[in-house]
This record gives structure tokens, sequence and C-alpha cells, in this order.
């Protein structure tokens, strides 16, 4: 699978490409977002400035990371807009396990022609 995200860096878009399916770096990253945001939204009052700004960081690390260092932290959280989000948050969803899953194939069990 290939992920693709388009930023807009100086006032250009510029595409970044990930051909690799995600590792266990990738999954670790996803956990530490996925943690901090059910700790967030689990407050009794919600969550607040500091666990919004939490989030940002660690979504951008992510997708450094993810994206292996094509740019930088700042780079994407002033230049990701909502489709490109959505793309984040696949590739979140995969490096979870979120994605879809293939049943594994079945063996055929030996039939006996004994009585």
């Amino acid at each position: 699978m290939s992920y693709e995200i388009d930023l807009l860096i100086n006032n250009e878009k510029k595409k970044f490409i990930r051909n690799e399916p995600p590792v266990l770096k990738d999954m670790t990253k996803a956990l530490i977002v996925q943690q901090q945001q059910i700790k967030m939204y689990a407050k009794d009052d919600g969550p607040s400035e500091d666990d919004f700004n939490k989030n940002e960081k660690n979504l951008a690390s992510f997708a450094v990371s993810f994206w292996k260092n094509q740019f930088k932290a700042e780079q994407f959280i002033s230049g990701c807009d909502k489709p490109n989000m959505d793309i984040l948050n696949q590739a979140l969803g995969d490096s979870l396990g979120g994605g879809e899953e293939k049943s594994p194939k079945k063996s055929l069990s030996k039939t006996s022609t004994k009585q």
C-alpha cells in the first residue's frame, strides 16, 4: 500500500510518499497517539487546551516518523489539511491494526477411507 500526502509548505503543495507497510516503530508511535487521546477524552471535564496541544504534537511526530523524516513536525502542523488528516488517520489505523483483516486460509481436513 502506498501512503501519499500533500502538504502546503511555503505556499506550495508538496507530495510525500511512503510505500512500505507499517512496522513496529509505527505501531508504537500510533499507540502513543491513541493512549493520549483516550486519556484526554476520558476526563470528566473533557480535553483541555494542553491536551489538544499534546495531541497535535503527537500526531505530527507520528507523521514525521511514518513518512521517514521527509518533512518537519511544524511543516506538517502548518500544512496539513482535512483530506490529508484522513490519510494520516488511515496510517494510524493501519499501524494499530485497524485495517481490513484477511482470514487465514483453512486447511482441508484429511478424510479417512477406513471404516
